[in-house]
């Protein structure tokens, strides 16, 4: 039975344990709730105190320092919420937590980390301008959504910079010889395809696949396509869906008209809530399966006056972290909560429980911070050019947000592999583990109300 992680529901100020955040603008955000952190019913404040905060010491700033260095987070901010904020997010909290501790040390010197946030809003040239913007303030990477990596990657390599991906999964955009300063922390769509092909395969289901125009959803789709011929569960139909129409009647008519038992659809959030609402409208019960993006809480925002249409989605995405791992991403999503509060969702009056998203892809932000820190000191320079910066980045490790080891190798640069991926399902507007792969039932359940 899967372990559940239970946060107390008691909203309290923990104080003598954690170090206190920096003070914060406050911030207009829905997701957020009350700034305040949860109280752990099974993990000793002396382990909440060793990883949280260390010893005192640890809690007081750096002394020494000699300036600062800069990580821009490029990322949707305005067109995708959740994937911009996340990539923000986890990577404020990790510079926090350095700051407050060590500091980054280089040549016998200490710098304060700061982030700087982009937004591309979507668009490959506003992605571009940010990027260069970055270059001309000198900073040492830029963490990216991955979306417009094919428009930056040349801006940034001459400068030396890294772009560091933490949610795309399109096949070409790593590739140590041709991108050799782009680096990707997410599942990569060939581990999440084959991954869900296999699975779907054995369920002996007759698929109908929906896809989007974007550069993702053409990739996911084909590596699907190939992988369930190989597990011999050719699609029955394929489906091409633009991104940002009105409605999605004519793509779920297609999926109705065909032997299809169930679909799966990958493509953007919007795209997937208008194919799952369009397919309810016309009366189909079809099981929906997506890519990962079957967890962004719009799509949970956009049916919630239907939260029966959502129930039973199924996404395969990376898992949040297992049975060794879970005092580590306990203590993470504590000092998460601590500094930003609950995500709630605002899903409306007609759901009588909170909805609590976990931060789990905040996760892959704050882990490429701490690489970057490590990269850092083993160049021994804050300076970009010249490929240190790059070089190092190819043999460091960090210990990620859920104890996993993270990092790259020269010859690959994709971080995360078919063994971190798994499946989950939306009940009550929840997502768990799924029941039936062995993998996936081996994960912790998460506490999200």
């Amino acid at each position: 039975m899967a372990t559940t992680l239970r946060l107390s529901h008691r909203r309290r100020r923990i104080t003598g344990v954690l170090c206190p955040p920096p003070a914060r603008t406050r911030r207009d955000d829905s997701f957020n709730g009350r700034y305040a952190a949860g109280a752990l019913r099974f993990v000793s404040a002396l382990v909440l105190a060793l990883v949280l905060c260390g010893a005192p010491a640890a809690c007081s700033l750096p002394g020494s320092g000699a300036g600062s260095v800069v990580i821009y987070v490029n990322a949707p901010f305005a067109s995708s919420r959740w994937v911009g904020r996340a990539g923000q997010q986890g990577a404020q909290l990790a510079a926090d937590q350095i700051n407050n501790r060590t500091g980054v040390r280089v040549a016998g010197k200490t710098y304060r980390l700061k982030i700087r946030t982009a937004d591309t809003n979507g668009s490959p040239s506003q992605a571009l301008a940010n990027v260069r913007k970055a270059v001309a303030e000198k900073a040492v990477a830029v963490i990216d959504d991955g979306s417009t990596v094919t428009a930056t990657a040349g801006a940034a390599a001459g400068a030396g910079v890294p772009l560091l991906v933490y949610f795309d999964g399109t096949t070409n955009l790593v590739s140590p010889a041709a991108l050799p300063n782009v680096f990707r922390l997410a599942p990569p769509n060939d581990a999440l395809a084959g991954r869900l092909a296999a699975y779907l395969a054995g369920k002996g289901l007759r698929l109908a696949v929906v896809h989007d125009d974007t550069a993702d959803g053409a990739d996911g789709a084909a590596l699907l396509r190939r992988a369930l011929a190989r597990a011999g569960a050719t699609p029955v139909v394929e489906v091409g869906a633009p991104a940002g129409a009105a409605d999605y009647r004519d793509q779920a008519l297609q999926v109705t008209a065909s032997p299809s038992t169930a679909v799966v659809i990958w493509a953007g959030a919007p795209v997937v809530a208008g194919v799952l609402k369009a397919l309810r409208t016309l009366g189909s019960t079809l099981p929906v399966y997506t890519g990962p993006t079957g967890e962004d809480p719009a799509i949970r925002a956009a049916l919630a006056d239907r939260p029966d249409w959502l129930q039973g989605l199924t996404f395969t995405t990376m898992r949040i972290t297992d049975a060794a791992g879970l005092p580590k991403w306990v203590a993470f999503r504590l000092g998460y909560e601590t500094l930003y509060g609950e995500d709630r969702l605002g899903l409306g009056e007609s759901i009588r429980h909170p909805v609590v998203q976990p931060p789990d892809r905040q996760m892959l932000s704050y882990d490429l911070v701490y690489l970057v820190k490590a990269a850092l000191e083993k160049a021994g320079t804050i300076q970009t050019a010249g490929g240190k910066l790059l070089s190092a980045l190819t043999t460091v490790t960090a210990q990620g947000a859920n104890g996993t080891t993270v990092g790259w190798t020269p010859d690959n640069h994709d971080g995360l592999g078919p063994d971190h991926v798994y499946f989950a399902v939306i009940l009550n507007l929840n997502f768990q583990p799924v029941q039936d792969d062995p993998g996936s039932l081996a994960q912790p359940q998460i506490e999200q109300d």
